[in-house]
């Protein structure tokens, strides 16, 4: 099969020749449909942080129709569409009794190799997606469980005044969940306006550009200071800037992939009695609700996507992607392009 590699940092990833993907006991193979490219692949390819090591597959925002099924497997048939975990844990010890499986105690297994024809994947982390869900949208459920879960923990109440900080594709998820919850009074802030267009597109009009004069703008808006932060850019100084805006008392739940130290004031903190939080990716709970939320509002969902491109494009696609070129919303990869 074809997919894509990383070989090292500076470099495009290749589009090589691959084994065919063969499933082991518990596993399944699936013919990729569509796979997203997410804030964390370009952290992983920068050589800021942890690096992915040389010959390394991408893709973990991906999935497709069963097209063989290993020993042991029960439930799934040839033919069937799933998105699935991208890593799974052993299920059995503390960590995994959270429902979050890369908190597991034991060594949990990645399956990240989406940015390929053909992709293996844990039938227990397997969510089957309903008839009504296309294909297309398959990619979308993981990126949407980030948001999901991260809603469900914030709780906002459907009056709550929320801000968005980077409505990039998490903070645009984040949007779709608080709008799926009747949560109205909600606005984004970014660094620019390009992303204002898309994230109107998702019912997010209430647009701020970072500025000496949003944090007026936003209270004003809302008509106060914000009950929750969500924190979506994953840059440095976002948390002192969030401490700055949400009101006394208020939550920040941080959601950026940010590999550089942030350093924050705790004074800042202690003085307005914050809390905050993060949310490390989601449950099998949260990729069912997904699912579910895409077959009643696909159309929506689909609104972050603004570029598809098969392999063959997917490494200067992907590296634009780096640069912040582009419409700054969820690029997707059809290896059948």
């Amino acid at each position: 099969m074809r997919g894509l590699v990383f070989n090292a940092v500076g470099k495009p990833l290749e589009v090589a020749s691959l084994p065919d993907p063969e499933p082991a006991e518990g596993e399944l193979v699936i013919r990729v449909s569509r796979c997203g490219v997410c804030g964390t692949d370009l952290h992983a390819t920068s050589g800021h942080g942890m690096t992915l090591p040389a010959g390394s597959q991408l893709g973990h925002e991906y999935g497709g129709e069963v097209v063989a099924i290993g020993k042991g497997v029960e439930g799934w048939r040839i033919g069937d569409h799933l998105s699935a975990l991208p890593v799974v844990g052993c299920g059995h010890c503390e960590g995994c009794r959270t429902g979050i499986d890369i908190l597991c105690n034991n060594q949990w297994q990645g399956y990240g190799g989406g940015l390929a024809e053909y992709a293996k994947v844990s039938a227990r982390g397997a969510t089957r997606l309903p008839q009504t869900v296309s294909l297309v949208d398959s990619a979308l459920v993981e990126p949407l469980a980030v948001g999901c879960r991260a809603v469900r923990l914030a709780n906002p109440e459907k009056d709550a005044r929320v801000l968005i900080i980077g409505p990039g594709p998490i903070g645009l998820s984040v949007l779709f969940w608080l709008r799926r919850r009747g949560v109205e009074n909600v606005v984004l802030l970014a660094s620019s306006g390009r992303r204002r267009d898309l994230a109107a597109g998702m019912g997010g009009t209430r647009f701020v550009v970072e500025s000496d004069g949003a944090k007026e703008d936003i209270q004003t808006i809302l008509g106060g200071a914000p009950d929750v932060v969500f924190e979506a850019a994953g840059v440095p100084g976002v948390f002192g800037r969030a401490v700055d805006l949400v009101k006394p008392q208020g939550l920040i739940m941080g959601l950026g992939f940010c590999m550089q130290p942030d350093p924050i004031v705790p004074a800042m903190n202690l003085m307005k009695d914050v809390t905050m939080r993060w949310s490390i990716i989601y449950t099998r709970e949260d990729y069912a609700a997904c699912a579910d939320a895409l077959a009643a509002e696909g159309y929506l969902a689909r609104a972050m996507v603004t570029e598809t491109v098969g392999l063959d494009a997917a490494p200067a696609a992907f590296e634009q992607f780096r640069k912040g070129i582009g419409g700054g919303g969820k690029l997707l990869v059809d290896p059948w392009s």
